[in-house]
């Protein structure tokens, strides 16, 4: 009886490390996976949010299918871009360089309004640059950036206007 006792003990412990395993695999997949989502840019439409006129030092993210025969004038913009957070309303502040309609340099400064909301901007501010320097302005709009949606939206809101102030 000991023998078909150790033998049920063993399938047992089997059984469960061929679960340990599997949840392992499911939970370094998905790890792995979240790393390579941190980063998305939608390049096929711009999110907008509410418009704030005023004109701030602010970094932007996003390419977005705007009309790409749009002229811009070469030159620096700033805008403020909203949108609105569990926290409620926070703006981002955004800066974009552009010469032959291309965007050179830009910068962000965080102006969230919450402590939430401030980490995730920095977030964005952090990963936003490589997506948007080098292209074409008429081309940037972001969903996604280093886990931060929401902030997208307030750049994308940015960008807009910016679009609209370089319009030559």
């Amino acid at each position: 009886m000991d023998t078909n006792h150790s033998d049920k003990n063993k399938q047992i412990i089997a059984t469960l490390a061929v679960l340990v395993v599997v949840v392992l695999i499911v939970i370094g997949t998905k790890v792995y996976n979240s790393g390579s989502e941190d980063i998305v840019a939608d390049t096929t439409s711009a999110q907008t949010g509410s418009t704030n006129t005023s004109s701030d030092n602010s970094s932007s993210e996003s390419s977005t299918g705007s009309n790409s025969s749009t002229t811009y004038k070469d030159g620096t913009y700033n805008a403020t871009g909203t949108y609105t957070s569990p926290g409620g309303s926070q703006a981002i502040e955004v800066s974009v360089t552009v010469s032959n309609g291309t965007v050179t340099a830009t910068s962000a400064t965080e102006k969230a309004s919450d402590n939430e909301s401030q980490e995730f901007q920095e977030d964005f501010i952090s990963g936003y640059k490589s997506l948007v320097v080098g292209k074409s302005l008429s081309s940037i709009s972001l969903s996604r950036v280093s886990g931060s949606s929401l902030t997208s939206q307030g750049f994308n809101n940015a960008i807009e206007q910016i679009k609209e102030q370089a319009k030559a």
